[in-house]
């Protein structure tokens, strides 16, 4: 089973997005980036319902600030942890300073839950740890051997304090080095019993940090609590891309969003180049694992089914750095998804462009026996294709593309996406759009050429 590290380097975007969450503190990413894929819709619910709870919190916006800084104190002390189990093995001062700490925050925590009716993460009582590293209850975030833990520790500083004579000096320091050590013996002695309720209690502080890291990215970027299910169709409204979103907008420019639904079958997108369709597929796909790791998905509606993995087939991937060919890197995307589904695996499969740089006729027949074996085998998939007549019983979805209103001159490459409209738009058809000619008149391409290549083009129409 994959955890969030691992999909850091595999989904285009996630990335991105881990990047923009705030974690008050380094242990919450930790817990992050180990955090498992669910398939289980409760399990995935359940998380979604905490997700949920602390978006409330922010919105209400009472507390929230006061936990998430006493969140931020907390450190991974799972080394001074593990030194209480360790039998003939002694905390030392930091030791003893940590493991206090974590008590005082998690007392600290719990009276901001209790005041402000915050519902974490259950876990145990530290009151004990504390009742033996404060027990004047003065709740200082520091640590000292006291002089009353030992008969002798208080009248041998004074004679230390007291001493000119080098000669008492050293051996006074001598005894009071044997006490201390034995008070750190009899310390780490008692708090021995405490080790697995510390455990507990760092980890549910560790996971509140990255559930409140959850809600606050949902919240700022107006995400949506995805609604998972086992069968049906995948419904998704007004899907963002964060990353793309905010490149535009470093530019002074807004992503446009984007409805899609599909169901079981094979779906096809058709489209012009530049038309945002493999942006689209990257969406998609980011908003299925977002939904799986427990997230809550950029988008107005999302109704996402269940799967045991996101297939994708977008780029040339890892492949062409082993020296095989664009189409070669393909094949072997392709092929792997076909034998996870053959394995039965539940996917999600996005396909971008499938044998688009082989020539025409075998390109033609590798798409077409594609959706053959991908609706054979149940998989979910969208593929963005720009083949006519490719054989699918499922959803067949246009970019509706170039919007131009007027005659328009010298226009750049970097200004069509201002006549481009990536909504999607139901086709009825299997025939792809026929934009070519329409992007290389916007660019002011030569008539001649153009009027000689559209002769043509009608010329092989006819043909058929």
């Amino acid at each position: 089973m994959k955890v969030f590290r691992e999909a850091l380097e595999q989904v285009k975007g996630l990335r991105f997005v881990f990047e923009e969450m705030n974690f008050a503190s380094s242990i919450g990413r930790q817990v992050m980036l180990s955090s498992a894929w669910m398939t289980d819709i409760d399990e995935i619910n359940h998380e979604l319902d905490q997700v949920a709870r602390f978006v409330d919190y922010i919105d209400v916006g009472k507390g929230v600030d006061l936990l998430a800084l006493q969140l931020s104190e907390v450190v991974n002390i799972m080394g001074s942890i593990d030194i209480l189990r360790q039998r003939g093995v002694t905390c030392s001062d930091v030791d003893l300073f940590e493991i206090k700490k974590l008590a005082l925050i998690d007392e600290k925590v719990r009276t901001i839950a209790l005041e402000y009716q915050l519902e974490l993460r259950d876990r145990p009582s530290l009151f004990g740890v504390l009742a033996i590293l404060d027990p004047k209850r003065e709740r200082l975030p520091s640590f000292y051997i006291e002089d009353d833990w030992h008969p002798e520790l208080g009248q041998i500083r004074r004679e230390i304090e007291q001493s000119k004579d080098e000669n008492d000096c050293g051996e006074l320091n001598r005894r009071l080095s044997v006490i201390e050590a034995e008070v750190r013996k009899r310390l780490t002695r008692e708090l021995r019993t405490f080790a697995a309720s510390l455990e507990t209690v760092l980890q549910a502080l560790a996971i509140d940090t990255m559930v409140l890291a959850k809600a606050q990215w949902a919240r700022d970027n107006k995400a949506c609590r995805p609604v998972p299910s086992v069968e049906g169709k995948t419904i998704i409204d007004n899907i963002i891309n964060p990353e793309v979103a905010d490149r535009l907008k470093q530019i002074g420019k807004e992503f446009q969003p984007v409805s899609i639904y599909f169901v079981s079958e094979p779906t096809l997108i058709t489209g012009a180049n530049m038309g945002g369709k493999s942006v689209l597929l990257n969406s998609v796909a980011l908003a299925q694992n977002l939904m799986q790791f427990g997230m809550y998905v950029p988008a107005t509606k999302a109704h996402l089914t269940v799967v045991d993995e996101v297939a994708c087939s977008i780029g040339d991937g890892e492949n062409m750095k082993l020296g095989l060919s664009s189409f070669g890197a393909e094949m072997l995307r392709l092929n792997q998804i076909i034998e996870s589904a053959k394995k039965g695996k539940k996917l999600l499969a996005v396909i971008d462009e499938p044998a688009r740089t082989t020539n025409p006729e075998e390109g033609f027949a590798l798409v077409s026996g594609l959706t053959k074996i991908l609706e054979k085998y149940g998989v979910k998939s969208l593929i963005t294709t720009h083949y006519s007549g490719i054989p699918s019983n499922g959803q067949r979805w246009r970019i509706k593309g170039f919007i131009e209103q007027e005659k328009v001159h010298d226009l750049k490459v970097n200004q069509l996406e201002h006549f481009m409209d990536y909504s999607l738009m139901a086709e009825t058809g299997d025939s792809v759009p026929r934009e070519a000619f329409r992007i290389a008149r916007l660019l002011g391409v030569d008539e001649e050429y153009l009027d000689l290549s559209n002769r043509s083009f009608r010329s092989i129409e006819n043909e058929k």
